[in-house]
């Protein structure tokens, strides 16, 4: 396999060879195929070795480091104290949230409870997106009811046909 490569007003001819761990050359090698050089994998709490290096250098001035970055939060440096909030505080992603949900037993009850949500979001006592997130969990329990009365009736209908009456 060659390459040709433009360069200038000339050309250059380049062989390049397959590496070494590809198509027949590992075909032929030591392993079979489907079977991995190290079946067990990587052992448990192994460390990568970087890591570990950065880990050492740092283990003498790791305080010192802290207290620095620390105290130019405390001077009004912006950039240090992000970085404290955003290690020791990190975002919610969900909030625990109060509102009062009657129960589920038909599909009159989801049209409530979907109305409770609604107004709930628009008095301001949930956000939009955790009002979306109820109405989902809402929809999925409304499915799910919408499936069993589904069965429920198709059962009723089979039983009804196998005793030999009419629908």
């Amino acid at each position: 396999m060659s390459n040709t490569v433009k360069i200038g007003k000339g050309t250059l001819e380049t062989e390049a060879k397959t590496p070494e761990n590809s198509g027949k050359i590992q075909a032929n090698g030591k392993y079979k195929k489907g079977c991995s050089g190290n079946p067990n994998g990587k052992p448990k709490g192994a460390r990568n070795k970087s890591t570990l290096a950065a880990e050492a250098l740092l283990e003498g001035s790791l305080d010192k480091i802290c207290k620095k970055v620390e105290e130019e939060a405390l001077n009004g440096n912006m950039q240090a104290a992000k970085m404290i909030l955003e290690r020791f505080l990190p975002p919610r992603k969900d909030r625990a949230i109060e509102i009062d949900l009657p129960a589920i037993a038909t599909f009159d009850d989801v049209l409530n409870v979907i109305g409770v949500i609604v107004n709930a979001v628009g008095r301001g006592k949930i956000t939009p997106s955790e009002g979306e997130l109820l109405a989902r969990t809402v929809e999925s329990y409304a499915k799910a009811l919408e499936t069993f009365e589904f069965e429920s009736r198709l059962k009723i209908l089979e039983e009804t046909l196998k005793n030999g009456g009419k629908l």
